[in-house]
Order: structure tokens, then C-alpha cells, then sequence
């Protein structure tokens, strides 16, 4: 199974829609990678973490079947993470899904009240469902099983990161989250995971606080190593980053690099 990283931006995309700095301009020159859409995943057919404003240019750009989708996991209410009224297109006139076809939603109780303010049909119609979901609780996608763990990101809501195990892999999607609160840590401790993916919306400048950037994304790897929470071929992730960070692809692989982190682009592929 695979997991695709099918956005690496931070809310503003990259190139934002109306910035003029030197990165924006460099990616409308470049493309390819300097291109970064708003953060989501898919994990085989059947699993999508976040339903941002860029779900259906993800689906095109990277061939993406969203009709065998059985679970959707939204990590907080953001706006760049959740976009409920895109999944009013399920209901009927608007998709011909199969008759067997349901999506469970999972979020906290901020990610429910703006699905019920925003999407203009029932669930029942879009042949959807909804569980609200609370820290470290276990829960069963089929082929996964996902934790959501508490990040430190939105203090009017109680936003989540998420750990994925498929099989004998561990995944950390550690997106919109500063630095993990001591609960988060003696968790980890007790995992092995094959991948980290963690926030990088600051870029290489030190932040840490709701974001993180720089010297915050290196000792994350460090201390999830020392805490025993990395299997010996983890692969060590920066993603999430904002254009104002002021640095191209090429910037920030030379600044990850010596510390082992890959920078994340959209399309990245991680095998589960």
C-alpha cells in the first residue's frame, strides 16, 4: 500500500494566489516541485487525511479515485484542511457513487458543526457519517488503524495529528501541530514508525509555537530516535511549508539534508 502526499503547502498554496516574493515568482517559473498544494494524503484506495480547497485539483494531478474512499480523517476546522461543502457532490444528481458506498468522517466537535453549518444536504443523502473523535482513541479503517494524538496548533478547538498503522508500517502525519505536548511524547515512545511527517510551515527559520519550522523539525527526528520511536529505515519528513518561509525546494533540501530529513513534495510517494 501506498500513502500519497498530495499537498505540502501551508493555507496560502504555493505560489500563493496574489504574492509577488521571490519564491512564488520562482515557483510560477519552475513548476514541479516549487508547486505546493494544500495539505492532504491518501492511503491506498480507501483512506484521505484532510478535505481541503484542493481535494479535486489533487484527485486530477495525481490520478486519484475518490469514489472507493471509506474513510476520511480531518486533523482540525481550518479552512485549508476542511471544505465540507465539497462533498455535497456525493448526493445524488450530483455523482453516481456505487449503491454500497459510504464515507465515514472523523474530526473533533469544531470539524462536525461546520459540516452540519455548511454542507446543503443531509448526510443521508451524500451517503456519508460522522464520529467525533478524541485523543488516542483507536480507530478501525479496515485495511488501517489510526490514533489521533492532541497537537498544539488551534486553541479555540482541539486539533489532531494522526498515527496510521497498515500492516507492520507507522505513520506520524504530524502536520498543523508545534511542538508535541508530554502525553504525545510517552506515546510515541511505545511506537515504531516507518515514517515521520512532520510540520514545516516556518521552513528553516525556528519556530515552534502552533507551527514549527527549522531547528524545531530537527530535534523532533532527534527526540522521536531517542525516545525509540523510529524503526532503523524511518524515512524523516518536512512537509506542510509556507511560502513565506523565503526558501525554494532546493533551499530547504540543502538545509534538511545533513540531518536526514527529505523535504516533501506533492505527489511524494511513501510505501506502507
Amino acid at each position: 500500500m501506498v500513502l500519497t502526499v498530495l499537498g505540502t503547502a501551508a493555507a496560502e498554496g504555493w505560489p500563493a494566489v496574489f504574492c509577488a516574493c521571490e519564491v512564488c515568482q520562482l515557483a510560477r517559473e519552475l513548476g514541479g516541485k516549487e508547486i505546493r498544494r494544500r495539505a492532504s494524503y491518501q492511503v491506498g484506495d480507501t483512506i484521505h487525511v484532510d478535505w481541503g480547497p484542493d481535494s479535486y485539483n489533487s484527485m486530477i494531478a495525481f490520478d486519484m479515485d475518490y469514489s472507493s474512499l471509506e474513510h476520511l480523517l480531518i486533523t482540525h476546522s481550518h479552512w485549508d484542511h476542511w471544505v465540507p461543502r465539497e462533498l455535497s457532490w456525493r448526493s445524488r444528481g450530483y455523482s453516481q457513487i456505487p449503491a454500497d458506498s459510504h464515507l465515514m468522517v472523523y474530526g473533533n466537535s469544531h470539524v462536525r458543526e461546520r459540516l452540519d453549518q455548511e454542507l446543503p444536504f443531509s448526510l443521508e443523502d451524500c451517503a456519508l457519517s460522522f464520529k467525533q473523535i478524541e485523543a488516542f482513541e483507536e480507530l478501525d479503517l479496515g485495511v488501517a488503524t489510526a490514533v489521533p494524538l492532541p497537537a498544539t496548533h488551534a486553541p479555540s478547538e482541539q486539533p489532531f495529528v494522526f498515527l496510521l498503522q497498515v500492516g507492520d508500517s507507522e505513520v506520524l502525519i504530524g502536520h498543523d501541530s508545534g511542538w508535541f505536548v508530554d502525553d504525545v511524547w510517552d506515546y510515541l515512545a511505545t511506537r515504531q514508525l516507518t515514517a515521520a511527517l512532520i510540520d514545516t510551515t516556518f521552513g528553516t527559520r525556528d519556530e515552534r509555537r502552533g507551527h514549527m519550522g527549522g531547528a524545531a523539525v530537527v530535534e523532533t527526528m532527534q527526540k522521536l530516535e531517542e525516545i525509540g520511536a523510529m524503526s532503523p529505515d524511518c524515512r524523516r519528513i518536512a512537509t506542510h511549508i509556507s511560502h513565506n518561509c523565503g526558501s525554494s525546494h532546493e533551499q530547504l533540501v540543502d538545509f534538511f539534508a545533513p540531518h536526514g530529513i527529505e523535504v516533501a513534495y506533492d505527489g511524494l510517494e511513501v510505501e506502507l
